[in-house]
């Protein structure tokens, strides 16, 4: 079974805490739908061209966005069908997230198809593990200017059961931060390296696909890549963590992987703060004036009255905002005198609550959120 070792370290708990701050903006705050349309597909963009980017493909990202928007079956050069594919790929992370598909064996070898898809219009076929090397031929990764081994991974027949631990350590994992769990995966991965090419692609989506399952994606608006590219050299600097290049000298049970956990719970706290940027700057466009005086509880409050249609019980208030019943009771009553909501049943108890005629005609649109 995999046991991953790592100790917590105070900048490590620093981000953490800066991206549940992030990711608590950026839900609160009402962007307009067709701003939130936008946003996401730039960051759908941003993944594909620097996650490419970062194994070479030498495509602009004018390029990548004509490349994508192009007919599927159209001929390509390899540089555009690679973005095209890893495109695909995260078009797949979002049908299976919404079908709430769990990682599995056969789920990693059908993402790994589609990022190393070759022919534009073809069906991918399921991948399966690397095989046997020709006799005296290394299958390592190489440094590109010394054309030394970097890394070398295990050996091929190792593979199978390697990722069936690391399978049933996603599956069984459930008590780590997904920031942690997510960057986790993505070094055990790399260093299984379980296919001849393709592994970094099929590690950065697999992170991000378990960021997705646990509603850690800042609504699909954030790219971690494009902080990669900019600190290549951090980057593998940090994944390697000075082990020794072959994987059974130390890579296969590192003491710790704070270092790179460290290093990739920053990129990903840097791109939130970036989204919650965002979503502060955009939050007010096109927004009823009515909602724009209201505090980001108010707002909450609205959604989730206008999400359900009907009337709420104060213990569903306590729930969601994950205070006592009292508290509620208390903020009901300022929010009775605002006109956000009236008392839906009871005279002198009331026992539940429902939008206030003030804002019957909004909706999640006028709120900023696609309906």
């Amino acid at each position: 079974m995999y046991h991953p070792s790592f100790s917590y370290t105070n900048m490590m708990v620093r981000d953490l805490m800066s991206i549940e701050h992030s990711r608590a903006i950026v839900d609160v705050m009402p962007i307009p739908a067709h701003i939130e349309r936008n946003l996401k597909e730039q960051a759908k963009l941003k993944m594909t061209h620097y996650s490419t980017r970062i194994e070479g493909n030498t495509l602009d990202f004018e390029q990548v966005s004509r490349v994508v928007k192009q007919k599927q079956n159209q001929a390509r050069i390899p540089a555009e069908q690679e973005v095209r594919n890893y495109w695909e790929a995260l078009s797949y992370l979002s049908r299976e997230k919404q079908k709430g598909v769990q990682i599995t064996e056969t789920f990693i070898k059908k993402l790994h198809s589609i990022i190393v898809q070759q022919g534009a219009g073809r069906k991918p076929f399921k991948s399966e593990y690397r095989g046997p090397t020709p006799p005296g031929v290394l299958f390592a990764v190489f440094d590109n200017i010394t054309g030394q081994p970097d890394y070398i991974p295990p050996e091929y027949s190792d593979v199978p059961s390697l990722m069936s631990e690391f399978i049933e350590w996603i599956k069984n994992e459930n008590e780590l931060p997904a920031p942690i769990k997510a960057a986790i995966a993505t070094y055990q991965f790399l260093t299984i390296h379980p296919f001849e090419d393709g592994n970094g692609r099929t590690a950065r989506a697999l992170a991000s696909y378990i960021l997705s399952l646990a509603d850690y994606d800042v609504k699909g608006f954030h790219s971690m890549e494009e902080y990669y590219v900019d600190d290549l050299q951090g980057y593998y600097q940090n994944i390697q963590m000075g082990l020794p290049p072959l994987y059974y000298s130390g890579r296969n049970e590192p003491k710790d992987l704070a270092p790179w956990i460290e290093y990739f719970v920053r990129i990903m706290a840097l791109a939130f703060e970036k989204v919650a940027n965002l979503s502060k700057r955009y939050a007010n466009n096109g927004i009823d004036p009515k909602v724009r005086r209201l505090e980001p509880n108010e707002k909450i409050l609205l959604r989730y009255l206008l999400e359900r249609n009907r009337p709420v019980k104060p213990k569903e208030l306590a729930e969601l905002f994950q205070v006592h019943s009292r508290t509620i009771s208390k903020w009901s009553n300022q929010w009775i005198e605002n006109g956000i909501i009236q008392p839906a049943s009871g005279d002198k108890r009331v026992t539940s609550y429902k939008l206030g005629e003030d804002f019957h005609d909004l909706t999640l649109n006028d709120l900023g959120y696609a309906e």
